[in-house]
């Protein structure tokens, strides 16, 4: 009900969230200038601080809630081009980017979610992702508008492995990355689960064809759907509804296509394969001015550079990978140079280059380091948590005496990837 306030009265959302660190939730405060803050949980001192300094409007929800006195509400009939929200993403220098969304970059996304899922009457919405990850958007924007519940995750338990949460709360339409059904795979690998869902929506990491199969023969899916998009381009541009011919009329992928582009997005695959989305859902640019390359104009059509390689199979796009060194952990977009950047200024590092190792099915980020004197993982890790996300602390490490060179004189960051040996990745799964 707040954000729906925010977004109604004209004001700007901007998810905060308390599973980041304090420091990135003031580097995001410092980008967006805020002047209001109503929160449902204590503030952090340094954050509390923060709003007091700007002489900021602190708010309660709850007090709020409670002084409520029931009565029309008239929204102001908002301008398209007015920012609703701000969503970040990481960053290459080891500061988050602020992503503006107007009205229209996301109206489109939610008109085409209600044409396309076949929605019922009392549909029942998981809440399984932060506020802070544009999942978010998708059930947010239109759960009310087919008059739908939403069921919010909340024991820690059940954000790992969600099934008692699917069952007991009667959830029917479901949206999570894939790497959440992989999990309840793995826990469950051969039960049938018996669950109310009747939609599935997937989207930021690859569907797999295990995952996909474990949800058809598992789960009994009959709507699963595979979604793409891009923080910076209106949450998702592609769609594709799976079936059970896909595991194999695509079997040399092995993982479902990302589909076709959604109406109202255009495309473009230059000589390289690497994407291009321009529509009216693509942002006007970072807070700040910040990376202005990744935008282009082309022939009067103002193009976003996604540096993901697509290549078409007869009438669908696949999703083939990253040209540049951003990678989805969890579904996040992460740019590993973010990483880095907060590992190298660490005590006792000299060099470092993150990757991701996939194992069993999961993926892993690992960081190879070259020490300066005595280093300890766990410590590293223990100073990280303080200023990253965890899906953003690399989970295994790998010490090096030097960096192996290209023929270019850099680092050769796929020989490094190449070359770690899986043992103990498995070991830090256990």
């Amino acid at each position: 009900a707040a954000i729906f306030s925010i977004v109604l009265s004209n004001n700007t959302w901007v998810p905060l969230s308390q599973e980041n660190p304090e420091s990135r939730n003031l580097e995001i405060l410092n980008q967006t200038n805020s002047t209001v803050v109503i929160y449902d949980e204590e503030l952090p001192g340094v954050i509390l601080a923060y709003f007091k300094e700007k002489n900021a409007d602190i708010l309660s929800l709850d007090k709020i809630v409670s002084s409520y006195k029931e009565e029309e509400f008239e929204s102001n009939i908002f301008n398209k081009h007015d920012v609703a929200y701000i969503m970040f993403t990481s960053g290459s220098t080891g500061t988050p980017k602020g992503v503006p969304m107007t009205h229209e970059n996301y109206i489109n996304f939610v008109d085409n979610i209600l044409a396309i899922l076949p929605f019922g009457k009392s549909e029942v919405f998981s809440d399984f992702h932060d506020f802070t990850f544009d999942i978010s958007i998708f059930y947010l924007f239109t759960c009310p508008l087919v008059q739908g519940a939403f069921s919010p995750v909340r024991g820690e338990k059940d954000k790992v492995i969600p099934i008692k949460h699917l069952v007991d709360n009667k959830i029917t339409v479901w949206s999570s990355v894939p790497s959440v059904i992989n999990r309840i795979k793995t826990f469950r690998p051969k039960d049938k689960i018996g669950t109310a869902i009747k939609i599935m929506f997937l989207c930021g990491e690859p569907l797999k064809f295990d995952v996909l199969r474990y949800c058809f023969d598992n789960m009994n899916m009959n709507h699963v759907y595979n979604f793409y998009g891009l923080t910076e381009t209106g949450v998702e541009n592609f769609y594709h509804r799976c079936t059970r011919e896909d595991l194999i009329k695509y079997v040399k992928y092995g993982i479902a296509p990302i589909g076709k582009p959604l109406p109202g997005n255009v495309i473009k695959v230059m000589a390289n394969k690497e994407l291009y989305i321009g529509s009216c859902q693509v942002t006007s640019g970072y807070l700040g001015g910040r990376s202005k390359e990744k935008f282009e104009v082309i022939e009067g059509v103002r193009w976003y550079k996604t540096g993901d390689i697509v290549e078409k199979h007869e009438d669908v796009y696949f999703c083939k990978g990253r040209l540049d060194s951003q990678v989805k952990i969890s579904g996040f977009r992460v740019e590993l140079m973010d990483i880095e950047a907060h590992i190298a200024k660490q005590e006792n590092v000299e060099q470092v280059v993150c990757f991701v190792k996939d194992h069993k099915g999961i993926k892993l980020l690992v960081a190879a380091i070259k020490p300066e004197g005595r280093f300890d993982f766990r410590e590293l890790q223990a100073r990280l948590k303080k200023e990253l996300p965890s899906y953003m602390i690399p989970k295994e490490h790998l010490l090096l005496e030097s960096f192996p060179l290209n023929n270019n004189g850099k680092v050769d960051r796929k020989r490094i990837c190449a070359d770690s040996p899986l043992i103990n990745l498995g070991e830090s799964i256990s």
